[in-house]
């Protein structure tokens, strides 16, 4: 999306104050993205007046400055994961550790709490790796199926059949879709995110299979099919580090 204007803005009331990037883009609503290196992000369409920036922004104060509290205490890692005992992996929304178990056999599951990788040479690192890539690819895809044919149920009164679910990397987006084809594509990332944020994704997608646009009635749809899908919006783009959009 075409960035038409960008500057520093500040708001303060009695708790604090909250300095943020405006831009204005040719979009259609007003977005807040908390990123987890402090920065505050609002964009919003031309015809918003800055007042009305302001407001917005304002009436958010509690949830930035909650938001920006939980990142500065949240331990995720930085750097690329080693694969090592004690390092961190988000899987639906919690960061889980990881551990490194020596055995004979070779595979990876989950207790809720801890990712352990079981290989048989711990100072493998091309191993766990491949290990736990594979493992997380086999999540994502009995995950977003399994969620995918929950939101398609939904959608019942407008005979759209199930569509093939195609999961890749994807540099700019959560989803995507080709309703020609009959095709829903999700980025990878997503099984880092909670579930309610993977059925937003999907529910996005399946209301552009009746319209094929982010035209009102777009919008009115996915507000009935989802009511609160603006604060789920806003949770999925604070969840992760480099985010895409939708």
């Amino acid at each position: 999306m075409k960035t038409i204007s960008t500057e520093i803005r500040k708001v303060r009331n009695n708790s604090g104050e909250i300095t943020f990037t405006f831009e204005r883009k040719n979009i259609k609503n007003i977005n807040l993205r908390v990123r987890h290196n402090g920065s505050v992000y609002v964009s919003a369409p031309k015809s918003v007046c800055e007042e009305d920036v302001d407001a917005f922004v304002l009436s958010k104060f509690d949830y930035i400055r909650n938001a920006l509290d939980n990142f500065s205490n949240n331990d995720i890692p930085k750097t690329e994961l080693q694969y090592v005992s004690g390092e961190n992996v988000t899987f639906l929304g919690k960061n889980m550790r990881i551990n490194v178990v020596k055995d004979n056999r070779e595979y990876v599951n989950c207790d809720g709490v801890y990712v352990y990788i079981h290989v048989k040479r711990t100072d493998y690192y091309n191993r766990k790796k491949n290990l736990l890539n594979k493992w997380l690819d086999e999540q994502s895809d009995i995950i977003f199926s399994e969620i995918m044919q929950k939101v398609h149920s939904k959608f019942g009164a407008y005979n759209i059949s199930l569509p093939e679910l195609k999961i890749r990397n994807m540099a700019s987006r959560w989803g995507s879709c080709q309703p020609y084809k009959s095709i829903i594509t999700l980025n990878k990332r997503l099984i880092e995110a909670p579930k309610n944020c993977i059925e937003y994704v999907l529910y996005h997608e399946f209301c552009h299979f009746v319209h094929p646009n982010h035209s009102k009635q777009f919008y009115e749809l996915l507000q009935v099919m989802l009511p609160n899908w603006q604060i789920v919006k806003i949770s999925l783009e604070n969840t992760l580090i480099n985010k895409p959009y939708i």
